[in-house]
């Protein structure tokens, strides 16, 4: 069946069910509450679709968003920030987190500078460690951080083949996020 819509075999196709270079990967932003996880990915995907608010554990459930970059879909997906639970609604949220992080092609921590490698920083690091799914950190905010603690922070989180990459960003005003 010859049809004038469609693209000869010679001729690229468009991005969808056509021919041509696709790929699409999940991404699991995970971090601490407060931590700009959400700001993060309404910058990353250009709309406001996560709710941004000072008070913690807005986000309860995992929130998706898309981000395509030529022919890349990435399909982000913002999680409720983790910390050492209390009720069963705290765990479900943090036992969420995890999953989706499991379920990712990637993982990008997102840690607030301010607070540096904190426990609660370094709880979220080691059990990254143990996760066979590849990670990135984000340090998030750096705007707010003199540059000699910013260089310590990145050597306390970042020991050798932790992360396949380190950015330096401030999601709130655009520095490094198109990195």
């Amino acid at each position: 069946m010859n049809d004038e819509n469609q693209p000869s075999p010679d001729e690229p196709a468009g991005p969808i069910g056509g021919k041509g270079d696709t790929s699409c990967g999940f991404v699991a932003l995970i971090g601490a509450p407060n931590s700009g996880k959400s700001t993060l990915t309404n910058a990353l995907v250009g709309a406001k679709i996560s709710i941004v608010t000072h008070k913690a554990q807005t986000t309860r459930g995992p929130v998706r968003g898309l981000a395509l970059e030529d022919n890349t879909q990435i399909v982000l997906v913002d999680t409720p920030g983790i910390f050492q639970p209390r009720r069963r609604l705290d765990r479900a949220m943090t036992a969420t987190a995890w999953d989706r992080a499991a379920d990712a092609d990637l993982i990008l921590l997102v840690v607030d500078a301010r607070r540096g490698a904190d426990e609660k920083a370094m709880a979220v690091v080691e059990r990254l460690d143990e996760m066979k799914v590849p990670a990135a950190l984000a340090i998030n905010k750096v705007d707010l951080v003199k540059k000699p603690k910013l260089l310590e922070l990145v050597a306390d989180l970042s020991a050798p083949d932790r992360f396949d990459e380190t950015f330096m960003i401030s999601a709130l005003n655009g520095d490094g996020v198109a990195d």
